[in-house]
């Protein structure tokens, strides 16, 4: 038999699961956003005032900083991944450079907020460090894949070194360095990409067995 007041219960159930959950949501954005302004270890008292909520809220809804990190970090790629450029394998060696260069760069320059924070959290965080290992795996599959014909048609013993190479020329490592330590411009750095990703692959033409 119903209870004549279940229907009100269950009304305030829901009204307290949508207000915890905007309130995790609130929890999220702001920590994103503040990643996304360069501030990569954000106490929990800022999240808090960014957010519009108290400190002990944050702990009410993650079980620790970490937690909430983690939530970010898997927030984030599911919104990034899709924005990953399709990269053809049609084209001379030089065309499908520059395509990479062009794509994986802008995609480097829009993921680096937060890519900088997982890299400084990894040292804590098993979680972070294997989605860092699982996006280095991805990357590395993509950009091999567009330049197999090149890999394959190079001497055997400069293989390994030439697939290396051309991953870790389109690699997030090589584009902070780019970015932050030469401080190059989006452009100029583009440019160094291609430039390094189409002298590896003339050399490895030059030195096709004959």
């Amino acid at each position: 038999m119903t209870r004549a007041n279940e229907p009100a219960t269950l009304t305030q159930a829901d009204g307290r699961h949508a207000r915890a959950e905007r309130t995790r949501e609130a929890i999220v954005e702001a920590l994103l956003a503040l990643l996304a302004e360069g501030v990569l270890r954000p106490s929990a008292e800022r999240i808090a005032e960014r957010a519009g909520v108290s400190r002990r809220a944050i702990f009410n809804h993650f079980t620790d900083l970490d937690d909430l990190l983690a939530c970010v970090s898997r927030r984030r790629m599911e919104a990034v991944l899709p924005l990953w450029p399709k990269l053809s394998r049609e084209g001379t060696a030089a065309e499908r450079a520059r395509a990479v260069a062009e794509g994986v760069c802008r995609f480097h320059e829009h993921v680096a907020p937060v890519r900088r924070a997982a890299v400084l959290y990894a040292h804590d965080s098993a979680f972070i460090a294997g989605q860092l290992r699982e996006a280095a795996r991805m990357h590395r599959a993509a950009i091999l894949a567009v330049f197999e014909p090149e890999i394959e048609a190079a001497p055997e013993e400069t293989r390994t070194a030439l697939a290396g190479g051309l991953a870790a020329a389109a690699s997030f490592s090589m584009w902070e360095e780019l970015r932050n330590n030469q401080e190059l411009s989006v452009d100029e750095a583009t440019r160094a990409v291609r430039i390094e990703l189409e002298g590896m692959l003339e050399r490895a033409a030059r030195n096709q067995p004959r």
